[in-house]
Parts: structure tokens; sequence; C-alpha cells
């Protein structure tokens, strides 16, 4: 099973007196009474989370083209590969 890093909790006080020295590595939930306001995490696990979350949406697309027969031989998409290159020269 697919395990995640537990998210540091801090409130919005201490965030302010945190900020310029605080750890974003990991995410930061930030909360104000008792609820979570905003999540606060480093650019890079940003960016890593936006492409693995674009890679599981192509994954799914893939996964229901499989099940409802859409799919080509190899040696079909190397076909329309080469006609696809073909054309595109004329």
């Amino acid at each position: 099973m697919y395990q995640t890093k537990q998210s540091r909790i801090t409130t919005v006080s201490a965030f302010k007196k945190e900020l310029s020295s605080m750890n974003v590595e990991e995410p930061v939930v930030v909360t104000q009474n008792g609820e979570p306001l905003y999540v606060v995490q480093d650019p890079a696990q940003y960016e890593m989370q936006q492409e693995q979350m674009a890679f599981m949406k192509l994954m799914s697309f893939a996964e229901k083209d499989l099940k409802a027969g859409r799919t080509l031989s190899s040696n079909q998409l190397r076909s329309n590969l080469e006609e696809v290159l073909t054309n595109d020269g004329n």
C-alpha cells in the first residue's frame, strides 16, 4: 500500500511567527479555529504532485480505452505512424 508522509499541522498565528524559518519540504496544514485553512508546501513537491496527478489521469483514460476495446497492436500503431509521417511530408 502506498503511504504518504504525515503533514505537519500548525495554527495561523504560529505559522506567521515561523514563516521565515519554516521547512516546507513536507506539507504544512495551517489551521484557524481548529479547521484547515491552507496547505503550504515546497514548490518542487507541488510540481511533482501535479505531474503525478496528470499521469494518473492519463492512466485512467488508458484503462477506459482498454475496457472499451479501443486498442491497437504494435504493428497497427507502427503502420499508422508511418502513414502520418509519410502524409506529413506531402
